[in-house]
């Protein structure tokens, strides 16, 4: 019987098309969907040899492919790893009939702990105590997720802020990176919470309260007509050394 890796190598996948379902707003191809669906029936058979008595005869395995094909596209089965992990737990499980779609869709979903992702409250402790490093860049960390959410939370509000106020700004950062690593999405960038949704960090608070006093000193030496702020800020420094 073949591995899961030279199942999956042997899907035909060109370079860029890894990953088919990368935008998810885009509909995806439904002949190319049919022809993925295929080709794993086609593996599925191999690790599975009592498959005939869920597919008896080519009526019932074209049937069975159309609902697989709707709902791989549902569901958004159709990237590489996900097809990997899926025949890996075929595999790996003691049963000889084909699966439902439902239960391989399940297999291709990757769980927390499958892939090394700490518990939230765990990933919360280990980026207070790395926050107090000289450099947590340079920490050893249990996994990058936990360092990419402790860095856009930010440092010196780990360090510095109550549990309070920061547990919930680390937590939905985390859970916005879980989700993406689980979906085989990039994690470098990070949408902002809307307004009210999560409370500003100290370094955002002061930066705001930094500008707003600038802005009001530019307004109080009769600048405001300077485009640039920086230019501003120039011409009150040369007033006051006058």
């Amino acid at each position: 019987m073949e591995k899961a890796t030279q199942i999956v190598s042997k899907l035909s996948f060109n370079p860029g098309q890894q990953d088919i379902h990368n935008n998810q707003n885009q509909a995806l191809n439904q002949q190319q969907t049919e022809k993925i669906i295929n080709r794993v029936f086609e593996q599925l058979k191999a690790i599975r040899p009592a498959w005939k008595l869920s597919l008896p005869d080519g009526r019932a395995e074209a049937i069975a492919k159309k609902e697989w094909t709707k709902a791989f596209i549902k569901n958004g089965i159709l990237s590489f790893e996900q097809l990997r992990l899926g025949f890996d737990k075929a595999r790996s499980i003691d049963d000889k009939y084909f699966p439902d779609p439902g239960t391989f869709i399940k297999w291709c979903t990757p769980q927390p702990e499958d892939l090394g992702l700490p518990e939230p409250e765990t990933a919360y402790h280990e980026a207070c105590k790395q926050a107090h490093e000289l450099n947590p860049s340079k920490a050893k960390w249990s996994h990058q997720a936990v360092y990419e959410a402790a860095k856009q939370t930010g440092f010196f509000e780990l360090k510095s802020m109550a549990e309070k106020h920061i547990l919930p700004v680390f937590t939905r950062n985390y859970d916005i990176i879980t989700k993406k690593i689980l979906k085989g999405e990039p994690i470098s960038d990070i949408p902002k919470a809307l307004p009210g949704q999560v409370q500003q960090t100290i370094a955002e608070r002061n930066k705001a309260y930094h500008d707003q006093q600038q802005q009001q000193s530019i307004q109080q030496a009769g600048l405001s007509h300077l485009n640039n702020k920086a230019d501003a800020m120039t011409a009150i420094k040369g007033m006051l050394r006058r």
